[in-house]
């Protein structure tokens, strides 16, 4: 009994969180929107999970109007990523990898989103993005021309630059939302189906984040590549490497972390003073060195070395 009325309860979450997306408050909302699917499908047999779905669905439809198409559209989008999620927390898969399906998911529905919005609307998302950010800049721009310490920087090539590069970063916003969005939902889902008898596996603390050193050979050819694009406005090459350096700069930020993780458990340091390293090393990107030097060299194991 406790379950069905938590998975009815959850049910409803789900519908509420769909008809979110008719008000301004999706914004919000489509940050937890696989949530529910993810803890539906974790907590019930298949069968009894598309008993709660459909209805949702159905509900939502009739609501919706004539925006229903859009809106069912948004709702599968997101329920194949919790599907997948909630399949591989019935399998008890590593958090890592439940992570990364999910945002695999959603990143690979989103160009399939993409391509149909192209071809049946002809919705052209680079275009959109560079009229956004045309829209944005423009004001600034026009008041710079009317102000000679700023009209130096802020000019149309600038403006030009800043628009093309901001659209060749799509995939880089695109890989690092669905990531982002997936990591979101398993810091919900998890403690939830823990709560219903359901553990799922957590990530490893933040002391064993250990990435692949391989990470600073392809650094090392990105930045090589970086020296022979820097004079390009365009191409294919140059598209790589301003989606693959900050991607690999977010890996070793995430790596500079684990290390002051590491060592704060190594020296008995509090808890406080790691997270504030953490917080630091986020905030400045320069102490991402620390994260390069940690997967380069044997840190760790220099620090745990017993002294003679």
């Amino acid at each position: 009994m406790k379950l069905r009325l938590s998975s009815a309860m959850w049910a409803i979450i789900y519908l509420l969180a769909l008809l979110s997306l008719l008000t301004p408050l999706s914004a919000i909302t489509l940050l937890i929107m696989v949530v529910p699917v993810a803890v539906l499908y974790a907590s019930l047999r298949v069968s009894v999970f598309w008993f709660h779905v459909l209805p949702v669905w159905a509900i939502l439809g009739l609501i919706s109007g004539a925006l229903a198409p859009y809106t069912l559209l948004l709702a599968f989008y997101f329920l194949l990523a919790g599907i997948v999620m909630g399949h591989l927390y019935k399998k008890r898969a590593p958090a890592l990898q439940t992570i990364l399906a999910g945002a695999g998911t959603l990143l690979f529905m989103l160009l399939i989103l993409l391509t149909g919005a192209k071809l049946v609307w002809d919705f052209n998302l680079s275009a959109y993005i560079s009229e956004f950010v045309h829209d944005t800049f423009d004001p600034i721009l026009a008041v710079a021309e009317m102000n000679p310490s700023f009209s130096e920087q802020w000019n149309p090539d600038f403006l030009f630059l800043l628009s093309n590069q901001t659209v060749m970063m799509i995939p880089f916003g695109m890989t690092v939302s669905s990531l982002a969005l997936a990591a979101i939902t398993h810091a919900i889902v998890r403690p939830i189906l823990s709560s219903m008898g359901a553990a799922a596996p957590k990530l490893p603390p933040a002391r064993d984040w250990r990435l692949p050193r391989a990470l600073i050979f392809y650094y090392f050819v990105v930045l090589i590549l970086d020296m022979f694009t820097s004079n390009s406005d365009g191409g294919f090459l140059k598209t790589i490497v301003l989606n693959m350096l900050p991607l690999l700069q977010l890996c070793f930020t995430v790596q500079a972390i684990g290390f002051w993780f590491f060592v704060g458990h190594v020296k008995k340091w509090h808890r406080v003073l790691s997270v504030l390293m953490a917080v630091v090393t986020f905030v400045f990107p320069v102490m991402r060195i620390v994260g390069i030097i940690d997967l380069a060299f044997p840190l760790r194991e220099y620090i745990t070395r017993p002294r003679r």
